[in-house]
């Protein structure tokens, strides 16, 4: 028997939306606010795709949870005029918990970038009122020029800030290209640009420069040194760049082609950067200011394309590209241990992260649009039974009753108790909403979710 608690009455698309109709995107009947919560027993509901997937040959083995999520979802709205005709609704970058609970996200259209036709937007989930809301335009905070080019993603991560103001950066469809002619770049906007939102005023304006004619899809923020950090695209090869947040002023810039796979690098505890190298992991090393070469490598993968902070017994956790392997490296001895497929025999994951008491890393399968083919599970890792645990399949639910068609995460996080997950989701919609020209891809739709786990589920 299901239960669903919605606001009002059963989660279906409105019946006034329609494929024909210039409206994007569609709306929940039901919802309060722009947001539906359900909690129902068919998330706990293996997928047939998953039944059989088990069986083959090096699956990795899970357990189902035992009690449901509720899960909170919503829309991203205010996408400008004739929005259901943009390129590529999308979300490509990691989110930020703030201190205060809300959480901040991106996605953008993936449109004319070079021509000057992208939107990108940034938006705020407020726990307590249960809503989403766009607070910051992300191509208006610079006035453009004729022929200047407009930011289509935000795909390096959301971060806050040592004064609570809300840091984050735009980029391309291809960060690489920044350095074409075609790409006019000028002096007010010379290249990427690092942005702060401030919440107390609403206002966004710009922070600081990149280095001229440079983009990143990756970075992070060490709150404890207040240093900015990124790979900068763009170059003659990947390079690594850190700026003070204080100063303003750089404190480091690796020559262009030092860092290797360039999606994901990790901080260690004492503001040292754990990243892919040409041939092995590296590390930036904080005191003595040098990159530094690692014994350590990952013999069939580009490297680490999801990765956790350095826990207390010195441990990185994460998941490689390509292979899709768990792995765990303990930093001070330089010993890499893979631990098996992160799902079934292996799904491309780019984000994952510890929960506060260390115990478990979360992380959603399937990045790249492809989560719904296998039920878009919500997956629980125990580090001490290396234990895979399905929270929710969230596909069929939110498709049933939500008409949403989840298609896999770049940006998860958890609330600081550890006991919400959230997610900002790439989707599409099912058919009988779904314009002809958005395929049945993973994207096209974005939507947030907070994943409530249940007491049982987390102790």
């Amino acid at each position: 028997m299901k239960l669903f608690v919605i606001a009002a009455a059963l989660v279906v698309v409105s019946s006034a939306t329609s494929a024909d109709e210039q409206f994007w995107p569609p709306e929940l009947r039901g919802a309060k606010n722009g947001t539906v919560t359900l909690q129902s027993k068919q998330f706990l509901k293996v997928p047939d795709s998953v039944v059989a997937a088990r069986k083959k040959e090096g699956a990795a083995e899970f357990v189902m949870a035992k009690s449901a999520p509720t899960v909170d979802l919503a829309f991203h709205r205010e996408l400008g005029p004739d929005a259901i005709s943009r390129r590529l609704w999308s979300s490509w970058g990691d989110i930020c918990v703030a201190r205060d609970g809300r959480v901040y996200c991106g996605i953008g259209d993936h449109g004319n970038d070079v021509g000057g036709d992208a939107r990108c937007f940034i938006y705020c989930w407020h726990p307590k009122s249960k809503t989403l809301t766009q607070v910051v335009d992300v191509n208006a905070i610079v006035s453009r020029e004729p022929g200047q080019p407009a930011w289509s993603k935000i795909h390096a991560k959301i971060d806050e800030g040592p004064d609570g103001t809300i840091l984050f950066c735009g980029t391309l469809n291809d960060g690489n290209r920044a350095k074409k002619p075609e790409y006019q770049w000028s002096d007010t906007l010379p290249g990427a640009q690092i942005y702060q939102y401030d919440p107390q005023t609403g206002k966004a304006s710009v922070f600081a420069n990149l280095p001229p004619k440079r983009c990143t899809a990756t970075s992070l923020v060490d709150h404890k040194r207040n240093i900015w950090w990124c790979n900068l695209e763009a170059g003659e090869g990947n390079a690594l760049w850190g700026l003070d947040l204080t100063t303003k002023q750089p404190v480091f810039q690796g020559a262009d082609g030092s860092l290797g796979f360039n999606r994901n690098f990790a901080l260690l505890t004492d503001g040292s950067i754990l990243f892919n190298g040409e041939s092995s992991l590296a590390l930036y090393d904080s005191t003595t200011k040098q990159l530094v070469p690692k014994k350590s490598s990952f013999e069939k993968s580009h490297g680490m394309r999801a990765s956790t902070l350095e826990s207390k017994e010195g441990f990185v956790f994460g998941i490689t590209h390509q292979t899709n392997q768990l792995f765990r490296y303990h930093v001070g001895r330089d010993e890499l241990e893979m631990l098996g497929p992160n799902w079934l025999t292996g799904m491309y994951t780019a984000v994952c992260v510890l929960s506060p008491d260390e115990r478990f890393v979360y992380y959603l399968p399937g990045a790249h649009g492809q989560a719904f083919k296998e039920g878009t599970p919500v997956i629980q890792y125990e580090i001490a039974t290396r234990r895979q645990k399905v929270l929710a399949f969230l596909a069929d639910t939110l498709e049933q009753e939500c008409g949403y068609v989840p298609g896999g995460t770049y940006g998860v996080k958890l609330s600081s108790d550890g006991r919400t997950l959230f997610a900002n989701l790439n989707g599409h919609a099912p058919d009988e909403v779904r314009p002809t020209s958005m395929k049945t891809k993973g994207f096209g739709l974005c939507a947030f979710v907070a994943i409530h786990i249940p007491d049982s589920e987390a102790n």
